[in-house]
């Protein structure tokens, strides 16, 4: 990093101080752009090695090359954070992407969700991607990819709110026999206050949605395999708040960057220069059927500036605008925060809607709009966070005769059939007994899909 660009990030953390901005230290490194784009389709710089991250990487490389796509920045949920800046940017590109780094490592801080998560992930990610490189050597790279592609294919259905540490389960699915009757007799009753209790013998006794937890901690596994899955879930726990807060966390860091750079000392030609790269950052998008999470987030944010600032200058508000935007961002997730935040009025400005394609006799489609209500814009807006943006699938039932698992959320409609026989082989390569679902076919009925040792079948 050069003199001038050193200077200017000085500048701008002492205005950020100025602002009431409360972040990790920022660790800076200017790369070229392989690195980057390593360090992107890892998500961390140091990380176990696994085909899908090479197939990141050639995508990323790709859609640069072909003008799809132009990096800027990379920052890490760490303490100390860690920002990647690319070294052919112009200086005033990364001054902006300093300011707006700044913005992230506060947003990571304060985020509830983030507070949630191991902000020293860089330091063990790098101890456990050299954990299953031992694994390599002593197993042999197929039997190791093997048990990743298990993990990766169900990393998302893991369950956030009971956190990344949980002790084993009253019982075992090696003392459960079929309609609540067990070997051992102390495992159907429940013994409270000199009472015996009658349970159903059940396991679990409710529903478990952390697949990835209970498939590591049950299934037919190998101490070394069992870690390996265990190491897949711990990461995927520090990636969960991304999915939930893109968003926010880009509206606020453009927020950021935006204020910043409005004060810090560069000429009015880098200035005319940045406001640019500004306008390509927070644009709605060229595509109008899709928006640009910086642009919304961006926007919703200095509508609430807006609001609360006529709130507190007629009286209504305790609060300011610029107090009421850091309250947001530690309270709320992209879900609560659109579902709270975004107005009629604003809805209207930026001309939202809901559409879907309607098919003719003659084959074509067309756009219709289906809706300009606010609920249903809302709802359109955040229906693809839920869940990590995977199918709500739960265990249901686990015994020595077979796994039963239920997916929950049935009205969007049927599973993809490839990957579904796909993770259903992959389960079942760990339970080694029959593997039962519950699902809805392409015409909403209730079916189950099972895989045994013939296969997938109705």
């Amino acid at each position: 990093m050069n003199k001038y660009l050193q200077e200017r990030v000085v500048e701008l953390e002492a205005l950020a101080k100025e602002m009431g901005l409360d972040w990790y230290t920022l660790s800076y490194e200017l790369v070229p752009i392989d690195v980057m784009l390593e360090v992107m389709s890892y998500g961390l710089p140091t990380r176990a090695r696994h085909w899908k991250y090479g197939q990141s990487y050639e995508y990323q490389k790709y859609s640069g090359e072909m003008g799809m796509s132009k990096v800027y920045e990379l920052v890490l949920n760490n303490d100390p954070s860690y920002a990647f800046l690319l070294d052919t940017n112009p200086d005033i590109a990364n001054i902006m992407v300093s300011a707006h780094v700044i913005g992230h490592s506060h947003f990571f801080k304060n985020n509830y969700l983030f507070k949630k998560t191991d902000n020293k992930m860089v330091y063990r990610a790098a101890e456990r991607a050299q954990r299953i490189d031992d694994y390599i050597d002593a197993h042999g790279l197929e039997k190791v990819e093997r048990i990743m592609n298990i993990g990766f294919s169900i990393e998302k259905n893991i369950d956030f709110g009971r956190g990344v540490h949980r002790n084993a389960l009253a019982k075992s699915p090696d003392k459960i026999l079929i309609k609540g009757v067990s070997d051992d007799f102390d495992d159907v009753l429940d013994k409270k206050d000199g009472f015996s209790i009658m349970t159903d013998g059940r396991f679990p006794s409710s529903p478990e949605y952390d697949l990835l937890w209970f498939l590591s901690k049950y299934g037919k596994l190998e101490e070394w395999e069992r870690d390996i899955l265990s190491i897949i879930r711990e990461e995927s726990f520090y990636f969960y708040p991304n999915y939930y807060t893109k968003i926010m966390n880009e509206g606020f860091a453009s927020y950021c960057h935006s204020e910043l750079m409005q004060k810090v000392g560069v000429s009015p030609s880098e200035f005319l220069e940045y406001s640019k790269i500004h306008e390509r950052v927070v644009q709605p998008g060229s595509n109008k059927m899709n928006i640009n999470p910086y642009f919304l987030g961006f926007r919703m944010l200095h509508d609430i500036k807006d609001s609360w600032d006529e709130k507190f200058k007629n009286g209504e508000s305790d609060i300011d605008g610029w107090q009421k935007i850091l309250s947001v961002i530690e309270v709320e997730d992209d879900i609560s925060f659109i579902r709270n935040y975004l107005t009629k009025e604003l809805c209207e400005d930026l001309e939202l809607f809901v559409y879907r394609y309607v098919t003719l006799r003659d084959g074509s489609q067309i756009l219709e709009i289906e809706s300009k209500n606010l609920d249903d814009i809302k709802e359109n807006l955040t229906k693809d966070i839920y869940n990590y943006r995977s199918p709500v699938i739960y265990v249901y039932n686990a015994d020595r005769y077979g796994l039963e698992l239920i997916h929950e959320n049935t009205q969007d409609g049927p599973l993809d059939e490839k990957h579904l026989d796909r993770v259903l082989g992959y389960i079942y390569s760990i339970w080694k007994t029959p593997v039962d679902l519950k699902t809805v076919d392409n015409k909403g009925g209730v079916i189950h899909v099972t895989y045994d040792s013939e296969g997938c079948s109705l």
